[in-house]
C-alpha cells in the first residue's frame, strides 16, 4: 500500500548515515499530469511505461571498471588518472577517450568475460533493477548509460542481467563481442551530453507520463542525464554525488532542482542502491498509483 512508501527512519537514518529522499526531498513527488503533447497516458489494463538509465562506475559498482580491466597489465594508475580528470570536470570525456582506448588495447575477450562475471555491485542493485524488470504493472526499459567500455557493459548485461538491459556506452572493445551480444547496444557515448540524448530517444516522440523517467549517476558527467530527466518531468537521482555534480545540481533553476533527489552516505555507512529504489517507488506511486 502507499503507506509502505513512507517508512519510519531506520537506525542509520536517525544517526545521520543515509538521507532518505522521500523525506529530504518531498518536492520530487509528482502528479498524474502528462508531459505536454504526450499521448502516453495509461488506460485500463495497460502497463505503465517506465524508463531508467543508470551510470555504472561509482553508481552500481564501486570499481573503476576502466582500471580493473587493465590492472594486471600495470595500467591501472594511468587509467584512474584519466577517469579522475573528466569526472571532476577538469576536461571533457572526449578529450581523454582516445588515450583510454589506447590503454585498453591489451584487453582480450577472456579478460572481459572474467571481469564481467565477477564485477562487484553495490548492495541492492540486482534487487532494484530486477523488481522493475519483473513487475507486472510496468513496461520498464532499463539502460546502462555510461562512459564505460561497451565491450564490457554488453557482457555485464549478458552475464549479470540475462541480456534484459540496453546499453549506451563508449565504443571501446566492441570488436571483442559476438554479434548477438551487440544487440543491446543502442548508442555510443563519446561525450557526456549523449546521456541526455539517450533519454530523449528512449522516451520517443510521444513523450511519457510525468514521473516515469529517471537517470541515476554520481559524477559531473551524469549531470546532463540528471538535468534532462528533470526537464522532461521525471526525476534525476544524484547517487553518491561528487562535489562537481553536487555543485552543478545546486545551480539548477528551482523548478528543476526540486526534481533531483540527492542520496548520500556518511563515512562508514555501506552504500545501498535500495535508496534509488525508494525514490523510484515513491515517484511511480505519486505519478500513477503503481506499486513496485
Amino acid at each position: 500500500m502507499a503507506g509502505n512508501l513512507r517508512q519510519e527512519p531506520s537506525k542509520e537514518e536517525k544517526e545521520g548515515g543515509v538521507s532518505n529522499p522521500a523525506r529530504t526531498f518531498p518536492n520530487i513527488c509528482v502528479n498524474t499530469r502528462s508531459i505536454p503533447n504526450s499521448s502516453s497516458q495509461m488506460t485500463l489494463g495497460t502497463r505503465l511505461k517506465v524508463i531508467v538509465t543508470t551510470d555504472v562506475n561509482g553508481t552500481i559498482t564501486g570499481d573503476n571498471t576502466f582500471g580493473e580491466l587493465v590492472r594486471r597489465h600495470g595500467r591501472f594508475e594511468q587509467m584512474q588518472a584519466l577517469m579522475d580528470r573528466y569526472t571532476t570536470g577538469a576536461c571533457r570525456f572526449q578529450d581523454v577517450l582516445p588515450e583510454m582506448q589506447g590503454l585498453a588495447e591489451v584487453v582480450e575477450r577472456p579478460d572481459l568475460e572474467a571481469y564481467a562475471k565477477e564485477m562487484p555491485f553495490y548492495k541492492g542493485v540486482a534487487a532494484v533493477l530486477g523488481a522493475l524488470i519483473k513487475s507486472r504493472d510496468l513496461d520498464a526499459t532499463i539502460a546502462l548509460c555510461t562512459t564505460g567500455f561497451a565491450g564490457l557493459m554488453a557482457l555485464v548485461n549478458r552475464y549479470r542481467f540475462n541480456s534484459q538491459l540496453l546499453v549506451a556506452a563508449s565504443p571501446v572493445l566492441v570488436e571483442r563481442l559476438r554479434a548477438e551480444e551487440k544487440a543491446c547496444l543502442i548508442r555510443p557515448i563519446i561525450a557526456e551530453q549523449a546521456k541526455a540524448q539517450v533519454l530523449d530517444e528512449l522516451v520517443g516522440p510521444d513523450g511519457a507520463i510525468e514521473g516515469t523517467v529517471f537517470h541515476v549517476g554520481d559524477t559531473l558527467g551524469d549531470f546532463y542525464g540528471i538535468r534532462r530527466a528533470a526537464e522532461i518531468g521525471g526525476v534525476g537521482i544524484a547517487f553518491r554525488p561528487n562535489a562537481a555534480l553536487k555543485g552543478a545540481v545546486s545551480r539548477l533553476p528551482g523548478d528543476l532542482c526540486k526534481r533531483v533527489a540527492v542520496i548520500e552516505f556518511a563515512s562508514g555507512v555501506p552504500v545501498d542502491f535500495a535508496r534509488v529504489g525508494d525514490v523510484i517507488r515513491q515517484t511511480l506511486w505519486e505519478a500513477a498509483g503503481v506499486q513496485v
